[in-house]
């Protein structure tokens, strides 16, 4: 079978590995033939700027917790076979909250989390220095431990699951987008390039984000999803990142105000909800430096020591389907779409249920998340 991934952030390129890698014992998709089609390079785009949280965190909706753990699972095998790259960072997460409210939402979310057997645990301040040495919280505070938690370098884990791809024969295609959809009647038969180049295929997967829409729109497929360029739009964030701050922080960390984690140069990753409430994509350019030079001050509260500067704010859009739930699955003949939020959470977990999939083998964890189920 001829498949065409489009789209190589943290989905796409996790679907290109698996389906260009033979398995031990072979597979029902042994001889297929694996193309995508990215117009940056692996991990340029949301995956590559986002703040990178691997969790399951959530205990609202138990299957999708359960669905959500798997992928964690899922995380750590992938990177066990490739030697525990240093891009995947399994370190725990701590939370804490000030607020009445805020302690009394935190506390439910522990007892709900530990109840579906996840590690979550309150903690106290001692324990807190232990795990943060370098960490200022303010006094009376409820602390929480999330041990299993982590987060991913999404650019150098997206860019090492396309050469891994490749290195199993799968044909990358940088530089250039895929402009539309091609049709034989109802039946999706590849796509157009910008150049004019046709890429025919039996099966194509759209992975391509928050450019999902656009392309699917080119076959009459509406995608539900958030409208970044819309007034106070939630999709898109800002993520600022510092100079170098050894030692700053061993794990990540969500503070009332910021959440901080290390990034690849040494240095720190900030991000705010209240200060990506504020940032549709219409917000000129000096909101958002004005943006990182607040996340910094906010960092200074909490690390005392840290004398790292902003390095840059990156403006990141998420794919937000508009009921927060992924959109996996067949949308006509010869079309299969995987768009989520959380992919960097999802996406290798995503990949082993497509593949089975399809070949043939019903993937009953992807029923809830059908791509047409609001239509």
């Amino acid at each position: 079978m001829r498949i065409l991934v489009i789209g190589a952030g943290i989905v796409g390129a996790a679907l290109a590995d698996r389906l260009a890698r033979p398995l031990d014992g072979g597979r029902p998709g042994e001889g297929d033939t694996v193309t995508v089609v990215e117009e940056q390079w692996p991990g340029a785009g949301t995956s590559g700027t986002s703040y990178a949280w691997l969790n399951a965190s959530d205990p609202a909706d138990p299957v999708y917790h359960r669905f959500r753990t798997e992928a964690l699972r899922t995380w750590r095998d992938l990177a066990a076979g490739l030697g525990d790259p240093s891009w995947y960072r399994p370190v725990g997460n701590v939370v804490w909250a000030t607020a009445d409210d805020a302690k009394a939402r935190l506390a439910a979310r522990v007892e709900g989390l530990a109840a579906l057997g996840y590690a979550a645990r309150l903690i106290d301040r001692e324990e807190l220095r232990a795990l943060e040495p370098a960490l200022n919280a303010p006094p009376d505070v409820l602390i929480a431990h999330f041990p299993d938690e982590g987060y991913v370098h999404g650019g150098p884990a997206a860019q090492a699951l396309a050469l891994r791809a490749q290195q199993s024969g799968a044909d990358i295609v940088t530089g250039h987008r895929a402009e539309r959809l091609n049709l034989r009647g109802d039946r999706v038969t590849g796509v157009r390039l910008d150049d004019g180049r046709d890429l025919d295929a039996d099966l194509t997967i759209c992975a391509a984000g928050r450019h999902a829409p656009a392309l699917l729109a080119t076959a009459g497929i509406t995608l539900p999803l958030v409208d970044p360029a819309a007034p106070g739009s939630a999709a898109p964030c800002l993520v600022a990142t510092t100079t170098p701050a050894p030692g700053a922080l061993n794990g990540l960390v969500h503070a009332p105000e910021l959440s901080a984690r290390q990034a690849e140069n040494g240095g720190l990753v900030l991000e705010a909800d209240d200060i990506d409430a504020g940032v549709d994509e219409s917000v000129p350019e000096e909101r958002v430096r004005a943006a990182g030079d607040e996340l910094l001050a906010r960092g200074r509260t909490i690390l005392p020591g840290l004398t790292a500067r902003v390095a840059g704010v990156r403006r990141c859009v998420r794919p937000l389907p508009v009921d927060g739930y992924p959109l996996v699955g067949p949308h006509r003949p010869g079309l299969y779409t995987a768009v989520t939020h959380s992919g960097i959470t999802l996406g290798p977990h995503l990949a082993e249920l497509i593949d089975q999939e399809i070949h043939g083998r019903p993937a009953e964890a992807l029923a809830p998340y059908r791509p047409d189920r609001h239509g």
